[in-house]
């Protein structure tokens, strides 16, 4: 008998029990995080520019990967939609829009390139929410990028820690051929050093740090498979970082994802927690005498405060801007900071994007927020309900931080945003019960 060479060919891809070699999603997202995390932001191939991110180059690839298997799927029936899967398009679709339209409008010649390398983020940004929602084959492996997750922003936080007490940024001596960078130096605040680890400043630190948050409370509460120090070592690590980092925003980010898990914990341990964090302030106050002081004048002073007074002048700008192109906005990237800095996204959004791309963006949050309640309505386990519920509060967190930070100007906190909105989706998808029908996935989910 005679075997194609078709035929021979899928026979050595196969593995013993007929499936191919597991190269899914949960890979591509944890290379995305060791790329996102570990190289610095600020690090770029030279003759890309901007535009040569490790990450965000890697972020495009996946797009390319999930378009490939979406092409090449066999089983035309059962197809379910995907709520955040069509809100993230509804957003790029708007993206791609304002672009057109300021080409077509005509730029100015320093704005040009920028425009470009703004259409390449929204693009790698939606690749990468897409294998989020999509690329997980189960709920195990869902779990498992939550913990890698969390773990990653540890060790950012560490760094973040290690900056603060030595004062020196730790990071100088990462050089790659063919990659340059201009990192800046650690910023202070009231005399303390406000750490970066290897975002390119600390605000883009702080909203990896609010984002992971929730999802280590949870995992160092309810991971039975790990060790109670493996579990609760990330938690711990991120809230240190957190009032190391010295800043009033972070910590509202930190405070909202903590108050929506909040209903979901017993007495018991809302007294636990209690007790944590009066410890954690003890310790802070021994270890670093003046910075819970600090701390607390970032709140009580923030009527005079420059930053706060800054954001709030802005807003005549922005009106006066939005009413030039109040529909798709001016170009998404064109908006150059040597013109304004709105230390607000939102406001941001909708001068570069128009009142459609705000409004898109505020539905596809929305959206991914609504998938993760549903998804803990339908678990059928206690994590998974839990897990359903941190990224929920890690999404609303996130959300909220983008009225105090232009968010998507800077790659880590923008592509860590992205992650866990595609992570809503997939909690919906994955934690369903009764699951969703094999039929109805999207194919690069099954091996067989």
């Amino acid at each position: 008998m005679s075997v194609s060479p078709a035929a021979l060919l899928r026979i050595s891809r196969l593995r013993p029990g007929g499936r191919i070699p597991d190269f899914d999603g949960l890979t591509v997202l944890t290379v995305y995080l060791v790329l996102l995390f570990a190289v610095p932001s600020n690090l770029t191939i030279t003759a890309l520019g901007s535009a040569g991110r490790p990450a965000s180059l890697w972020a495009l690839a996946a797009g390319v990967w999930w378009c490939w298997w979406q092409v090449q799927r066999y089983v035309p029936s059962g197809w379910q939609p995907q709520p955040v899967r069509l809100a993230v398009f509804a957003f790029l679709v708007i993206g791609a829009l304002s672009y057109s339209t300021a080409l077509l409008r005509g730029l100015p010649a320093d704005e040009t390139n920028p425009a470009d390398n703004g259409m390449l983020r929204l693009v790698a940004w939606t690749g990468i929410l897409l294998v989020a929602n999509d690329g997980l084959p189960d709920a195990d492996a869902l779990r498992r990028l939550l913990r890698r997750i969390t773990w990653a922003a540890a060790l950012l936080g560490g760094l973040g820690i290690a900056q603060s007490l030595t004062g020196n940024p730790l990071i100088e001596w990462i050089s790659i051929p063919g990659m340059s960078s201009d990192f800046a130096v650690l910023d202070s605040r009231g005399g303390f050093i406000r750490a970066s680890a290897t975002a390119s400043q600390p605000l883009e630190y702080g909203v990896v740090l609010c984002l992971t948050f929730p999802i280590a409370v949870i995992l160092a509460m309810e991971d039975r498979t790990r060790s109670l120090l493996a579990r609760c070592l990330p938690a711990a690590i991120i809230a240190f970082a957190s009032v190391f980092s010295v800043s009033r925003s972070e910590l509202i980010g930190l405070a909202v994802g903590f108050v929506v898990l909040l209903p979901s914990f017993s007495r018991r341990t809302r007294l636990i927690f209690a007790a944590l964090g009066i410890a954690l302030a003890g310790v802070i106050a021994v270890l670093v005498p003046g910075l819970l002081g600090t701390i607390r004048g970032l709140f009580t002073g923030i009527a005079i405060d420059p930053s706060t007074l800054s954001r709030t002048s802005s807003y005549d700008d922005a009106i006066e801007l939005v009413s030039r192109f109040p529909l798709v906005g001016k170009g998404f990237g064109t908006l150059l900071p040597h013109y304004h800095i709105f230390d607000n996204q939102y406001l941001l959004l909708t001068i570069e994007l128009g009142l459609l791309g705000l409004l898109s963006f505020l539905a596809l949050a929305i959206t991914a927020l609504v998938a993760a309640g549903v998804a803990r309505e339908r678990a059928a386990t206690r994590i998974d309900r839990q897990l359903a519920l941190a990224l929920l509060a890690s999404a609303l967190a996130g959300a909220v931080m983008m009225a105090f930070f232009d968010g998507l100007s800077f790659s880590m906190s923008a592509g860590a945003l992205f992650l866990v909105l595609g992570l809503c989706g997939a909690a919906l998808r994955l934690f369903s019960n009764p699951p969703v029908p094999a039929s109805s996935q999207s194919m690069f989910t099954r091996y067989t």
